[in-house]
């Protein structure tokens, strides 16, 4: 009786969820509709969960960033002709994008509210290895002062680019059921200690992904 009701409660779902997505669910719980609906809740709860490690590793790696420019460039790094320059259409193009934001919403165009407003996508393509001459040659480690020494620039652009690829599934409410979740959650601690490990320190108590990984259904 009880599979009955829950074979009916996904069927109710299944235009709002979709089809697709609903058999995700299925065919991991063996296509045991009561264990499908409570991975589904699952996923999201993890989903959740995730938002701390993440977003602790993106506003300190774009403050980190940002401080780094101010020093090369000045308090305006964004509009510095010499910046640009050496950041590209690409790159302008994303503060551009920025900057209309900002003016939309009617805030003021300060350094603080470009810092915030730029994408976390940016951030990951500052450090990409075109960049290393102008901006990341020989000052790495002034960036980065946590960085270990044996650590490189694409050691950072790696794991900055798998968080930032594991933060678009998280954000676009992907299911996460099958990646190695464990594995996910401590590349971004690790990360955010190369950053700052009195961050890491600091949030890891607060972060409940390895308390819901044991309570997977």
């Amino acid at each position: 009786m009880a599979d009955e009701v829950q074979d009916s409660l996904i069927e109710r779902l299944r235009p709002v969820i979709s089809a697709e997505r609903i058999g995700t669910y299925l065919l991991a719980a063996g296509f045991d509709p009561d264990r499908a609906l409570r991975l589904y809740i699952w996923n999201a709860l993890v989903g959740e969960a995730f938002h701390l490690p993440i977003q602790s590793v993106e506003v300190a790696l774009r403050n980190r960033i940002s401080t780094h420019l101010v020093a090369l460039f000045g308090q305006d790094w964004w509009k510095s002709p010499a910046f640009l320059n050496a950041a590209g259409v690409e790159r302008a193009r994303d503060i551009e994008t920025a900057l209309r934001r900002i003016k939309s919403r009617g805030a003021s165009l300060d350094t603080g509210q470009v810092v915030a407003t730029l994408s976390f996508g940016f951030w990951a393509g500052l450090l990409r290895k075109r960049y290393n001459p102008t901006i990341w040659g020989g000052r790495l480690q002034a960036a980065f002062p946590h960085l270990p020494p044996e650590r490189t620039r694409a050691d950072l652009e790696r794991h900055v680019k798998r968080i930032a690829d594991f933060r678009n599934r998280v954000w676009h409410h992907e299911p996460i059921l099958k990646a190695d979740l464990l594995a996910e959650y401590a590349a971004a601690m690790e990360l955010l200690g190369w950053l700052c490990p009195y961050k890491a320190a600091w949030v890891k108590p607060h972060c409940r992904v390895p308390v819901l990984m044991r309570q997977k259904p």
